[in-house]
C-alpha cells in the first residue's frame, strides 16, 4: 500500500525527494528528485552539465542564482523559476544568499554528463 508522505520543510538544505533518501525526512521516489536549499552559503555547481534522460527546473523563493548556459548567463529571482531540458548544457556559477530554492528533476536516474 502506498502511503502519504508529509513533512516539515527542514531549517537547512536536504533531499526531499529522490532514489536514495538520507533520512526519516525524505520520501523514496525512483520517478522524481527534489532538493531543497536553505542556506546562507553561496554554491555553484562544478561545472556546465547536461541530463541524458531527465529535466531539471529551480524555483527560487527566496535569493537568485546566477545560470550559465552554452551561450548566456541568466540571473534567476526571487519568485521566478527556471528549466533545463533533457541535453541542454547548464550550470549554477552563483547563488545570491540567503536563498531558498526548490530544484525538481525528473525522472530520478543519476544522468548527469559534464562539458
Amino acid at each position: 500500500m502506498t502511503k502519504f508522505h508529509h513533512q516539515k520543510l527542514p531549517n537547512h538544505s536536504d533531499l526531499l525527494v529522490g532514489r536514495e533518501p538520507p533520512n526519516e525526512l525524505s520520501f523514496r521516489s525512483d520517478k522524481l528528485q527534489i532538493w531543497y536549499n536553505n542556506t546562507d552559503t553561496p554554491w555553484k555547481d562544478d561545472g556546465l552539465h547536461m541530463h541524458l534522460e531527465s529535466d531539471e527546473c529551480f524555483i527560487v523563493l527566496e535569493g537568485a542564482l546566477v545560470v550559465e548556459l552554452e551561450d548566456k548567463r541568466v540571473r534567476v529571482e526571487a519568485g521566478e523559476f527556471c528549466c533545463f531540458p533533457v541535453g541542454l548544457y547548464h550550470a549554477v556559477v552563483d547563488v545570491e544568499t540567503p536563498a531558498e530554492t526548490l530544484m525538481i528533476r525528473a525522472p530520478s536516474i543519476n544522468d548527469k554528463v559534464y562539458k
